[in-house]
């Protein structure tokens, strides 16, 4: 085993199963993995921190498909500390997963991480991953499939496509079986990052000309290119320090089709700002008022326009949008509240694990105040937009159709361009899923108050 030391903020390590385990551990804890991976693994070659990376979402995306096969095998499944878990998850996913590594280097080398952080237990896991590797070698090993009638539908698809069952139950009473099941494949596909050209300083067919691979035009945005391969980290591609890009979903970037021509935009809950970074690169004179709690990434937000060389940066707020005061002063109000984010589960697989049922509820409770907070900004023929990167009714169509009772002053607008057209939902609501779409999954409301300006 290479050397690794423990500093307060995590294992910094040359060798790529310590960092992923250090990963798996932080985000069990709530920690978002791609930040961890980035400070950990700073040790790492580009080629062992792609290693560490794809064992960390391997794990993450087929964790209850993991569990169910180890607890066939585990004498005590629940007494197992949950580090022992992880690490067996960790070793597991690599015997099933990654067909280039030994068997026998992977069951050695996961016994010495045990060795290390949980001494004591390296029999147990030699032990159990030893069966599984010899379970492989004697043919395809998938118990789960063998259950065949006798395990619920909902209990086979949680655990064979490894989602929450609440999820899953919810989507079949939802969707019905074929539209779930897939959803749930989608879920379990990684996705290359979505490159959005900045149009102000270059081309979408100059930048993709610069590009080390190869990419491909985007079906839905005018300005995005979806890679065909992940090559490095994007702050390595070419343009990247120019400017000439940033990056953002294809699925988001749609909503510089629907922000009309405004002078003056405010973006609630406005996080690192990809949606008004893209109304400025559209609308180089407007002005921009940016509002959210956190004041970090407030400043990566302000770091992120001078990169991309945009005039005028925004007048960012550090505010509650709940206790703010809102004049009706903007033409454009954009609001991109907390919610589920069931639609990036394949970049972020950790959600999948973070989210409860009981939270859709009550974070479709907090986004209608919101909306209606937000909706006090408007001037009369101005445009509200809602987003969310979920898929669930209640935090869409719910939200807009509680909100309409209570703002009967706006109208819902249906003037989506004809490239949007096969992911309307509703007169004046988008939803892009997916295994339907290729993006991520999203929501889209497009409202107008009423009135002359």
């Amino acid at each position: 085993m290479r050397d690794a030391h423990i500093s307060r903020g995590g294992v910094f390590s040359a060798d790529p199963r310590r960092v992923a385990l250090a990963v798996l551990r932080a985000a069990g804890e709530g920690a978002a993995p791609e930040e961890v991976l980035n400070r950990d693994g700073v040790m790492l070659s580009q080629r062992d921190r792609a290693l560490a990376s794809a064992m960390v979402y391997a794990c993450l995306r087929h964790q209850s498909r993991l569990d169910y096969l180890l607890d066939r095998k585990l004498n005590s499944p629940s007494g197992t500390p949950s580090l022992v878990r992880v690490i067996l998850r960790l070793g597991l996913a690599q015997l099933l997963f990654f067909d280039r590594l030994a068997h026998h280097a992977v069951v050695n080398e996961t016994t010495e991480l045990t060795k290390k952080f949980a001494p004591g237990r390296e029999g147990l896991v030699n032990a159990v991953l030893r069966s599984f590797a010899l379970d492989k070698e004697n043919g395809p090993y998938w118990p789960v499939e063998e259950d065949g009638a006798q395990t619920p539908l909902a209990r086979r698809l949680s655990v064979f496509y490894s989602h929450p069952q609440w999820m899953v139950d919810k989507f079949l009473d939802e969707w019905g079986f074929r539209e779930t099941r897939a959803f749930l494949v989608a879920g379990n596909r990684s996705a290359p990052p979505t490159l959005r050209v900045n149009t102000g300083l270059i081309t979408r067919d100059d930048l993709k000309a610069m590009l080390p691979f190869p990419a491909l035009a985007t079906r839905y945005s005018p300005w995005g290119l979806a890679p065909l391969e992940f090559v490095g980290h994007p702050d390595t591609w070419p343009g990247y320090h120019e400017g000439y890009f940033s990056i953002q979903d294809e699925a988001s970037q749609v909503a510089g089709l629907l922000f009309g021509r405004g002078r003056r935009m405010l973006d609630l809950c406005a996080g690192l700002g990809g949606k008004s970074l893209a109304f400025k690169i559209l609308n180089p004179l407007a002005d921009v008022v940016a509002v959210d709690l956190s004041d970090s990434k407030l400043t990566r937000l302000k770091e992120e326009y001078q990169r991309l060389r945009l005039p005028g940066g925004p007048e960012c707020r550090t505010a509650d949008v709940l206790v703010q005061k809102f004049q009706p002063s903007f033409d454009l109000v954009y609001l991109d509240p907390p919610c589920s984010s069931l639609g990036v589960i394949r970049r972020r697989p950790d959600i999948k694990w973070k989210k409860r049922e009981e939270d859709v509820e009550t974070l479709a409770a907090l986004q209608k105040i919101l909306l209606y907070s937000a909706a006090r900004a408007v001037i009369p023929g101005g445009r509200l937009i809602y987003s969310v990167c979920t898929v669930t009714d209640e935090e869409g169509p719910g939200v807009v159709a509680d909100f309409l009772v209570r703002r009967p002053d706006f109208v819902l607008r249906d003037d989506f361009p004809e490239a949007l057209r096969d992911a309307r939902l509703a007169p004046g609501m988008l939803r892009f899923l997916p295994h339907r779409h290729g993006t991520d999954g999203f929501f889209y409301a497009v409202l107008e108050r009423r009135g002359s300006p």
